[in-house]
């Protein structure tokens, strides 16, 4: 049974459902929309060579899920590698 005796300005604000967003950009958006750009546009047997500091304190494995997410929907396999200083993205198809 609801509890009515909260007040009406204790109600959450309701909007058409035309004005709802749908998709979801996550944090990491921007970073993987570059590099899907720019990784469409690499030659056969080339690789992206990204620099962890442009980064920013963007953990890997979350730039990796989101990269993989993205890629899928697009229908393009990547592979990536990681050392010490940069994070490799390449085209596997």
């Amino acid at each position: 049974m609801r509890d009515h005796s909260g007040s009406h300005s204790d109600r959450f604000e309701s909007i058409e459902r035309g004005a709802v967003p749908t998709g979801r950009k996550s944090k990491h958006h921007n970073i993987v929309e570059r590099i899907l750009r720019e990784v469409e546009d690499l030659r056969a047997k080339r690789a992206l060579k990204i620099p962890r500091s442009a980064l920013g304190s963007a953990k890997i494995e979350h730039i990796r899920a989101a990269l993989s997410r993205a890629s899928a929907k697009g229908e393009m396999e990547l592979g990536t590698s990681v050392d010490d200083n940069y994070f490799y993205v390449w085209r596997q198809n």
